[in-house]
Order: C-alpha cells, then sequence, then structure tokens
C-alpha cells in the first residue's frame, strides 16, 4: 500500500521548482568552459546517478525511503531527479575553474560530500526524502564520496579523449 505523507503542493514541490530553475539560470549566464556535450554529459551524469541509486535503494526489495508526498512515484519525483543535474555540472564546473590538483581533489570531494550532506539534510526537513523505512544520513557518506570520484574520473577521461 503507497504510504501519503502529504496531499498539498507546498515547500518541498517549491524547493525542487525553484532550485531547478535557479541553478538552470546560473548554468545559463556562467561563462561556458564546457562544449555543449560535455557540459550536458555532467549534467545527465548527475540525474542518472541520482536515479539510480533512489530507484535502486528507495524501491524494494530495500525499500529504505521515499521520496516526495507520497511511496508512488510522482511526477514532482522526476522533476527531483533532474535538480541533480545542476550540482553535478558546477560539480565539475568549480573543478575545473579552481584547477584542482593533486591531494586538493580529496580536499575538494570532502567539501562537496559535505555540501551534499547539507543538502540531504535540508531536503529530508523540507519533506522530499523520508527516512522513515531505516536509512540513516550517514550511508549517503561512501555513496556521495564514490559518486563524486568517479566523476572526476570521467572528466578526466573526456579529457583525455578529447587531447586536453
Amino acid at each position: 500500500m503507497d504510504k501519503i505523507y502529504e496531499k498539498s503542493f507546498d515547500l518541498n514541490e517549491w524547493f525542487i521548482i525553484i532550485s531547478l530553475v535557479v541553478l538552470i539560470f546560473l548554468i545559463w549566464i556562467t561563462p561556458k568552459v564546457f562544449s555543449l556535450l560535455e557540459g550536458l554529459s555532467y549534467f545527465i551524469y548527475g540525474i542518472s546517478i541520482g536515479m539510480f541509486y533512489d530507484h535502486t535503494i528507495s524501491i524494494p526489495p530495500w525499500d529504505y525511503y521515499d521520496v516526495n508526498d507520497s511511496s508512488a512515484y510522482q511526477a514532482i519525483d522526476f522533476l527531483s531527479y533532474i535538480m541533480y543535474g545542476p550540482y553535478s555540472y558546477f560539480f565539475i564546473y568549480f573543478y575545473k575553474k579552481l584547477r584542482i590538483r593533486g591531494i586538493m581533489n580529496l580536499a575538494y570531494v570532502l567539501v562537496w560530500t559535505s555540501f551534499s550532506l547539507l543538502m540531504e539534510w535540508v531536503t529530508l526537513k523540507i519533506g522530499i526524502f523520508h527516512f522513515d523505512k531505516g536509512y540513516k544520513m550517514y550511508w549517503s557518506f561512501p555513496i556521495y564520496l564514490s559518486v563524486q570520484t568517479i566523476q572526476i574520473l570521467f572528466h578526466h577521461h573526456i579529457k583525455k579523449s578529447r587531447g586536453y
């Protein structure tokens, strides 16, 4: 049976919509450092990773948490997955702009992992995530570390294949 958390259009939906609009606008106005295809690949990486993990650990057989107002999949859930795209884009955007190298890679990933945990906590408080089925937020720490490290490796692979 589907569990209903809320029946109204409120803070969690507005957060998703406003975040998407603001972050996509920021992508639009920031100086371009990637080709369209490369920037799109970083954007899609975030969406696909978010969907992968949410559709792996938030559905049976594990079913550790729910997303948004209902345990059933809703249209706003799709928008919440798109919301991961700009964060993923900016993760590599700042990585490139700051010219992160060497041991600073670890510091950079730890800062972004901390930011990701903060954002997860915010979304938990406003009702985007519902961890009432046993999920613990600290389980996200190794997920963020690995996903962000893999994205940096992906970025370097793209650079290498393009001859940068």
